[in-house]
């Protein structure tokens, strides 16, 4: 397992290894997507915003995955750059590992990405010249001290409206930069050069800079474990808890900040720390009296598990008077979202029915106002005892056949249809209508990898999809573009 350790404490040969997994990476013409990747991100939507931890958890963990493929060796780490220790004099400037400062004119002429070794690219991927650095050059002389990091880590909740670089009191906010001590973005600014755009990946240094950005982070949600990311909803799109963040390809893990918060699930590990053992869920018995919960925070989320020992229809519901909103996960995933309510219980209470196959599974509760506490209590009854319930059936849209009209009727609901092709081709799926889709792609032969999403590339606010697929069977989920929205739309699919 791979375990992240200060950029200092590297021996030798783990120096020797990062860098040529780093270099490997380069060769490939992979590293440089990385930075094309960064780069090419919608600023609002990856920095000043609530995704950008998440984001950022994200982009580090695929480049450690491609350093492990490149090494052959599976416990490779991103190392982090430990800022109170990470001064120009740090043994991580050295020559066997980033090099050090730019010469008089910001030249980096030390250490393998020297000068006439690496080469940067600009948001064109094109090359742009030699690595650039400045130390301490750009208005901030000091590097963030422990002291500071300390008061940053005190701060709840994760993040506050209007979501963006004004929220406050905002851990997320404090982290980035925008107030109080100024931790990552001071980073940026000290290093100078190439660090300073959208292309700042260029600098490998910038990986280890985001890996102490997310160590603070993942070393906060242990502190703070009831502090749960915030928007959960009714924020910008692309900052939600389930929605697709920007410039993020599908891969190992989901698209959406629910997908990385686990830091214990995705193997992530700190040095100086063992693996966090899991937290223990509290099981709701099927058929039983409601459980009793409450929360005493605002944002805070709750979580639940129940065992399903065979397939049939299932309903998960809260009671009391607080105004809950439930999601199911599973089966045997709590990453794995099934669907989601609000309302659709006794006053504002929040019930799913649905057809559950075997296994475990998950229900997230919260108060629908992130700004509210209350109680209430959850229950999981199984409707009906026949031996073969009917399942639910998704609709098959039949390739260059006829539209289907459909309708998103409630908040927060979602459409899923399939299709089969049995010749590798170009296909296009597109809704047409007055309403602002948001289309999803997955497959094949499965609904939960996601392969393509978009919102507005049809007529007006229509989702569009056109991509080469392989034969199989593929699913289609269609939701609106907001959390609120209703309305009627069309859905066909059509080959070329």
């Amino acid at each position: 397992m791979a375990i992240r350790k200060d950029a200092n404490t590297l021996t030798v040969a783990e120096r020797a290894e990062f860098v040529a997994a780093i270099v490997a990476l380069k060769a490939e013409g992979i590293y440089d997507q990385f930075v094309l990747r960064h780069a090419n991100a919608i600023m609002s939507a990856i920095h000043r915003a609530p995704a950008f931890l998440p984001w950022h958890r994200r982009f580090i963990f695929d480049l450690e995955l491609e350093l492990q493929r490149v090494s052959g060796n599976p416990n490779l780490g991103i190392p982090y750059w430990n800022w109170p220790s990470g001064g120009a004099n740090a043994s991580m400037w050295n020559d066997d590992l980033l090099g050090g400062d730019g010469d008089a004119g910001g030249v980096v002429r030390t250490g393998p990405f020297r000068a006439g070794q690496w080469t940067v690219v600009n948001s064109s991927g094109l090359p742009a010249g030699p690595l650039m650095r400045a130390f301490g050059q750009n208005g901030l002389p000091t590097l963030p001290t422990q002291a500071e990091i300390n008061q940053v880590m005190a701060v709840t909740p994760y993040d506050v409206p209007p979501w963006n670089m004004n929220s406050n009191p905002s851990f997320r906010n404090q982290l980035e930069g925008w107030v109080g001590s100024n931790l990552h973005n001071r980073g940026h600014v000290w290093v100078g050069g190439s660090m300073l755009p959208m292309t700042s990946p260029n600098d490998p240094v910038f990986f280890m800079h985001h890996c102490m950005v997310d160590k603070i982070w993942h070393e906060w949600q242990l502190r703070f474990p009831n502090q749960g990311y915030l928007p959960t909803s009714g924020g910008p799109f692309g900052q939600n808890l389930t929605d697709p963040m920007n410039n993020t390809p599908s891969g190992r893990i989901g698209s959406r900040p629910i997908d990385v918060l686990d830091s214990n699930a995705l193997g992530i590990i700190y040095d100086g720390a063992a693996p966090q053992p899991q937290p223990q869920i509290p099981l709701i018995v099927v058929g039983a009296n409601p459980t009793s919960a409450d929360i005493g925070t605002p944002g805070e989320i709750d979580v639940f598990r129940f065992e399903v020992p065979s397939f049939g229809p299932h309903t998960m519901y809260t009671t009391g008077p607080s105004d809950t909103f439930m999601t199911l996960f599973g089966p045997n995933d709590p990453n794995i979202e099934v669907t989601s309510d609000d309302d659709a219980g006794e006053n504002l209470n929040s019930q799913i029915s649905r057809n559950l196959s075997a296994g475990t599974y998950y229900l997230r509760i919260r108060l629908y106002s992130a700004s509210a506490a209350g109680n209430y209590a959850v229950g999981v009854r199984a409707a009906g005892t026949s031996p073969t319930p009917t399942p639910i059936p998704i609709p098959d849209l039949v390739v260059d056949g006829a539209s289907i009209n459909a309708a998103i009727s409630a908040a927060n609901e979602s459409d899923v249809y399939r299709f089969n092709i049995t010749t590798e081709d170009t296909y296009t799926i597109q809704t047409s209508g007055t309403t602002d889709t948001f289309m999803s792609l997955h497959g094949p032969n499965s609904q939960i990898p996601e392969i393509a999403s978009n919102d507005d590339e049809g007529v007006s606010f229509n989702a569009r999809i056109r991509r080469q697929l392989p034969p199989g069977e593929y699913f289609v989920r269609i939701r609106h573009y907001s959390p609120f929205g209703t309305g009627p739309y069309s859905i066909h699919v059509t080959r070329g």
